[in-house]
């Protein structure tokens, strides 16, 4: 099906002429990806709209309509919250690219990982075997032993050190479903193909949540880290774009996510190697029966010493986001915490809420790469020597 493009830019408005269906389609799954304002209109036919896209770049499909929405962010700078500023991706592709060229990235990692040798992990098997093995599974011998006068197996659960693995499993399941993709190159098409070949004996299963959990904690598959956050902002792309279920074309990043992610890695080089701190990305506490999920949190000597909670916006705060923040500060103990918005140069104050701190800071997302980098290390350095209020 052919369909007709309009070019869209993330948080700017644009009066369009669009069909019925699609209005509907933009008012109902995909209310969450684009505001649509009706302007008034004499005629019968199609109406004129204001489309505002959210945070997301990428590509959408309606019924009728691809939506390609760029990034008012240069081109080098989306790389960096991307997590791919120093990946060979020159010039300023269009958002209708960048499915393709992650997809391209994805092979590269996985030839990467394959090249050092896939880590295999223990598991459980049940088999049928001729010699007592392993665990002995009651309840299927005795159904054996009553169906034959001499049952001449054991059926057993036994360990077993295999490729069956989370973190071999997410990254052929991801590769696989783009393959499906018609709009994929043939370059990007090959390049899959040939990286799949050493996860052949990996079974198939989904890129679900809890998968990447489980190989998050695995401490031998430490070498995937790349190749598995790059899966994540896949199949969550993938899945931004598809509010239908219906396995549609598109392709969609979410770029307060990816900010999230930058925020995170920017942290963890300030920290760098000091002795007894940590980072932990999107830690996660209950209180009675509401869990919060904090962007980053800070540990020193295992005490929570500062919440940073990034926001993909202009600069703040509204009551929302103190009242998120501070939440944050009760569940976690930290008495500081940061509301991190991108801008162009570093900067932040802090105020008093009770005997929480409260930091306001600008994250550099635009300019230089490196100006960025630095500038973001230098401005979270300078956050967590500040002494909080009360302390």
């Amino acid at each position: 099906m052919t369909r007709r493009t309009v070019r869209l830019v993330e948080r700017r408005t644009r009066a369009v002429r669009l069909p019925r269906a699609e209005a509907d389609f933009l008012v109902g799954p995909g209310r969450t990806l684009v505001d649509l304002v009706p302007l008034p209109s004499l005629t019968l036919g199609a109406r004129q709209y204001r489309l505002t896209p959210r945070g997301f770049v990428g590509v959408l499909d309606g019924p009728t309509v691809r939506y390609d929405i760029g990034s008012k962010l240069p081109w080098a700078n989306l790389l960096m919250l991307l997590g791919l500023a120093d990946r060979p991706f020159g010039g300023g592709e269009p958002a209708a690219g960048l499915l393709d060229l992650l997809a391209r990235e994805l092979a590269d990692r996985m030839r990467e990982v394959a090249r050092a040798g896939l880590v295999g992990g223990y598991g459980e098997a049940d088999r049928a075997s001729p010699f007592l093995r392993g665990r002995l599974r009651a309840a299927d011998q005795l159904r054996d032993t009553a169906a034959r006068a001499f049952p001449d197996r054991f059926h057993v659960t036994e360990d077993v050190y295999d490729l069956d693995t989370p973190w071999n499993r997410v990254p052929k399941r991801v590769a696989l479903d783009l393959l499906r993709r018609p709009d994929l190159s043939p370059a990007a098409r090959d390049g899959l193909t040939a990286a799949l070949v050493p996860f052949a004996d990996v079974p198939d299963g989904p890129a679900t949540d809890a998968e990447f959990d489980a190989a998050g904690r695995e401490p031998r598959a430490a070498a995937y880290n790349g190749l598995l956050t790059l899966c994540r902002l896949l199949r969550d792309g993938l899945s931004a774009a598809d509010p239908t279920s219906s396995a549609g074309g598109g392709f969609l990043i979410d770029l307060g996510r990816a900010f999230e992610r930058h925020l995170a890695a920017t942290a963890r080089a300030a920290v760098g190697g000091r002795p007894g701190w940590a980072v932990e990305d999107q830690p996660r506490f209950v209180a009675g029966s509401v869990e919060f999920v904090p962007d980053v949190l800070v540990r020193r000597r295992g005490d929570a010493r500062l919440v940073l909670d990034a926001k993909w916006k202009r600069v703040g705060p509204d009551p929302a986001d103190l009242h998120q923040v501070l939440a944050y500060a009760a569940v976690t103990g930290a008495a500081h915490v940061a509301l991190v918005y991108p801008g162009r140069k570093p900067g932040w104050r802090s105020l008093a809420v009770g005997r929480v701190t409260v930091t306001l800071a600008r994250l550099p997302a635009v300019g230089s790469v490196s100006d960025c980098q630095d500038g973001g290390r230098r401005l979270l350095a300078a956050v967590l020597r500040h002494r909080p209020c009360g302390r």
